[in-house]
């Protein structure tokens, strides 16, 4: 069971690094090239896309929301460990690690939660035909780039839940994919 759940998580972590990782990155380049082109069309040439901002807007965070994803598996996603490193130093390892575990169980509830109660959201958008502010470009979209940038949180969130569990009970799995960043600010 350990190495079907090692290889499943090995080949989900390619798809988030390899796949969401770097379809992200050319959301944001993208974004970033049509921005340019919107200084260029509106300081030089004087005309402007009605859409152009909100495009700009909305794809630099739909990339955004996909690459959460991608830091929440490598678990390095912002944290205030400070108490954590003190718990750590005076010796109640032990501790630490329950409550990384409920943290991680908690992350996924929330993470759940927000997908479960987000569907209604989308369907509602796409119901009332809700559009960006310019009235071009549907809001749908972008609320579900959100929606599956959660779901693959959730899924991670059920790996690193499985992984401190067992660090709890004194057992390494994931040994290639660290429980602790391991930065030095």
């Amino acid at each position: 069971m350990e190495i079907a759940l090692d290889r499943t998580y090995r080949v989900y972590r390619w798809f988030l690094d390899n796949i969401i990782g770097h379809g992200a990155a050319i959301i944001m380049l993208g974004s970033v090239l049509l921005a340019i082109a919107e200084i260029v069309r509106r300081y030089i040439l004087g005309i402007v896309f009605d859409w152009g901002q909100d495009a700009v807007t909305y794809f630099t965070v739909g990339s955004i929301y996909l690459y959460f994803a991608v830091t929440q598996a490598r678990r390095s996603h912002l944290a205030v460990s400070a108490l954590m490193d003190y718990l750590r130093g005076r010796g109640f390892l032990k501790f630490v690690l329950v409550i990384r575990l409920l943290i991680t169980a908690g992350s996924l509830v929330m993470y759940s939660a927000i997908v479960y109660f987000g569907w209604s959201t989308i369907e509602r958008a796409q119901m009332l035909e809700r559009t960006t502010q310019s009235m071009v470009l549907l809001i749908w979209p972008f609320q579900f780039v959100l929606i599956v940038g959660f779901s693959l949180m959730a899924i991670t969130c059920l790996f690193q839940l499985y992984q401190d569990f067992q660090a709890v009970r004194n057992k390494t799995v994931f040994a290639w994919a660290p429980a602790e960043e391991g930065l030095d600010v």
